[in-house]
């Protein structure tokens, strides 16, 4: 896309994004390096409704459990919500509704399962601490909240549980939220306490640094999907392959590109995929032409800056 273009779309349009699933291993994608998916997108509900960041599981009986982020523009507060969309094994839309809204912003809602357990580590750093609540299959509630890492502005938290320990690698928010420094902190436990690596931020740069989406093991090997914000936020995946995994070293090397499909309903941008036995699960941007609602949320978004909201 040339840079007119994107200029016309950011000042006229507004950027939603969408979910969409494919019937394919992941782990053919990494080891054939081909990442050629035939999505089926989800529907949504209205033009300034964006559902993103979409990480999956399945409950006993088969069904699949999409958690992710729902964010209007629309709707009082302007935060997003974390929402349970349960499908059949066909996409078929059996469930949705709210799982988590504490009236401040929350997205990417990380799965890590352990010890016959599902927990959920949404991110909320607007509220300055990661936290880590249990599935429970019984009531499809989230329960048993628990701090993580507190007085800390993480951002996508993302957990690998490698040589005995627990690694989670972020951005941070603050002064400092650009996408472009990784951190990694680390714990002998998935509750903590998380100590800082000691070449924090292990990384600098759009391309690369923030996560997108869990990490991928594949013959013994690790995989990162990590955002590529080089041109615009959200445009693409790089994967990279983690090389050295230590408490004083890290390396990785980019291993596969993945880019939005030409000419499909979301073909702008994807910056999360995440899967789940046979299903792999993505989502994707495009532009919407509303210029006076951009305008409108344009004039709020200021005057909460000049009011010192968030």
């Amino acid at each position: 896309m040339n840079k007119n273009l994107l200029k016309f779309y950011e000042k006229f349009c507004i950027m939603q994004w969408g979910i969409g699933l494919a019937k394919a291993d992941i782990k053919n994608m990494i080891r054939n390096k081909e990442y050629n998916f035939e999505i089926t997108w989800l529907p949504k509900n209205g033009k300034t409704t964006s559902l993103a960041d979409p990480f999956i599981f399945k409950t006993p009986d088969g069904k699949i459990n999409l958690l992710h982020e729902n964010f209007s523009m629309a709707q009082y507060g302007n935060y997003g919500k974390i929402d349970l969309t349960v499908l059949d094994q066909d996409f078929k839309l059996l469930e949705n509704r709210r799982l988590m809204d504490i009236h401040s912003h929350l997205s990417y809602p990380f799965i890590f399962t352990e010890n016959g357990k599902t927990y959920i580590i949404p991110e909320s750093y607007s509220n300055n601490k990661v936290s880590a609540y249990e599935f429970d299959f019984n009531t499809n509630t989230l329960v048993n909240g628990k701090v993580l890492i507190d007085n800390l502005p993480v951002i996508d938290s993302t957990i690998l549980k490698f040589n005995d320990k627990y690694w989670m690698f972020c951005t941070l928010g603050g002064t400092n939220n650009d996408h472009s420094k990784l951190y990694i902190y680390h714990a002998d436990s998935l509750f903590g306490n998380y100590t800082p690596h000691k070449k924090n931020p292990v990384k600098e740069g759009l391309d690369g640094s923030r996560p997108a989406g869990s990490f991928i093991i594949v013959d013994g090997e690790i995989y990162r999907p990590a955002q590529n914000c080089a041109k615009i936020y959200g445009r693409s995946i790089t994967i990279f392959k983690v090389l050295t995994l230590t408490e004083n070293e890290f390396e990785e090397e980019p291993y596969l590109g993945l880019e939005p499909e030409k000419n499909s309903y979301y073909d702008i941008g994807i910056h999360t995929i995440n899967s789940i036995d046979d299903v792999v699960v993505i989502d994707g941007i495009r532009f919407v032409f509303m210029p006076f609602t951009k305008i409108y949320f344009s004039i709020i978004k200021l005057l909460k800056k000049i009011s010192g909201h968030r």
